[in-house]
């Protein structure tokens, strides 16, 4: 009787904590590439594929490649996960990252590492989102850390995909704390004092995403502006590194020290992949609210690619939008509520992202 009651609590704990399927959803950026490891090292987390939003700060092809590559760091790591890329460009308007962020972003900035055999999704990852949905035997964690293109797309695609989400954490947007659209060296002068980098080059996507009614948990600026990177935070990480995920992110930091001395850089994309597997890393209220995307005939040409093809993802002519309110979040009483995210515990959040890489 003791062993059979034995045997009943080892597979108790074991299904309480069995892994959470999670799809990464990420324009693989700096921070982006800390997110991706933490999520691959976290002990009770299942990342089932690696989706590109390529309308954000790495180009698609690079940024496959990149995905490929850190996916091989950890030890164990399935080799079945698709790594798939969306549209290129944003569902509406001609709204980019600054060239130079891309550009870093691209050659994992400056870091050489190892080539991957993985090979690449030919499918849109729209359609990735869906089959790896389908293919899941429980309710699936979306991250998105870039452009909601993808995401917008998948949700037109597939409608009726939504009960089959558990979660979906986006990074991106801001409530009540100032905007980040403004960046010394950058976009000097931009007009846009309201919105986050995310929000702003697709700001149609995450409206139609906020009006999806999702369960979703968002990861703003009012939160990630409290977990700074600062020159303490990455001494003390760069000299506990013990594992190949934590060396390349040693070897990120030590790339990105003036990042890090111009006080501008921020645990955003990697909160948010940490909130979503500890939720109660997330203190915050709920929210009703839209997303600004209003069109003009005088673009802003400081963050604006002209090359873009004149017709969106629907066929319609693409607009110039107006790059003072554009991703600007604004209460609406008839949108759906999501849960803001506002406090987090920093110094548990930097010593637990340490353990977990260096674990």
């Amino acid at each position: 009787m003791k062993k059979i009651i034995i045997t009943f609590l080892l597979l108790s704990v074991s299904f309480c904590t069995q892994a959470k399927p999670i799809i990464f959803d990420t324009d693989m950026a700096i921070d982006d590439w800390a997110a991706l490891l933490y999520l691959l090292r976290y002990k009770s987390a299942d990342v089932v594929a690696v989706t590109i939003s390529a309308s954000g700060e790495a180009h698609c092809d690079a940024a496959k490649e990149n995905a490929a590559s850190l996916l091989d760091l950890p030890k164990k790591v399935k080799r079945d996960i698709p790594v798939a890329c969306g549209d290129d460009y944003p569902l509406d308007g001609y709204f980019v990252f600054p060239q130079a962020w891309r550009t870093d972003s691209d050659k994992l900035s400056g870091v050489i590492i190892a080539k991957s055999k993985r090979l690449p999704s030919s499918k849109h990852a729209a359609d990735v989102i869906h089959e790896s949905i389908i293919a899941a035997d429980e309710p699936v964690i979306i991250v998105a850390t870039g452009p909601l293109t993808n995401i917008a797309q998948w949700l037109e695609r597939y409608p009726e995909d939504k009960s089959k989400l558990s979660q979906l954490v986006i990074m991106g947007g801001t409530v009540d704390a100032p905007g980040n659209i403004i960046v010394p060296m950058f976009t000097p002068g931009h007009p846009n004092k309201t919105a986050e980098w995310n929000f702003f080059v697709d700001p149609l996507a995450a409206d139609k995403v906020f009006s999806a009614a999702l369960p979703i948990t968002l990861v703003g600026l009012d939160i990630t502006n409290t977990v700074r990177v600062t020159k303490k935070v990455a001494e003390e990480f760069k000299e506990t590194t013990t594992t190949p995920p934590a060396i390349f992110w040693g070897l990120v930091l030590e790339k990105n020290d003036w990042f890090i001395d111009s006080g501008e850089y921020y645990f955003w994309d990697t909160l948010a992949a940490m909130i979503a597997v500890e939720p109660d890393l997330c203190e915050g209220d709920m929210q009703q609210l839209k997303v600004m995307y209003q069109t003009t005939d005088t673009p802003w040409q400081q963050t604006t690619d002209n090359n873009m093809p004149k017709k969106r993802w629907d066929g319609k002519p693409r607009n110039h939008l107006n790059a003072a309110t554009a991703g600007t979040l604004v209460k609406d009483e008839n949108a759906p509520s999501i849960k803001v995210c506002r406090e987090t515990q920093p110094e548990k959040i930097f010593r637990k992202f340490k353990d977990v890489l260096n674990r």
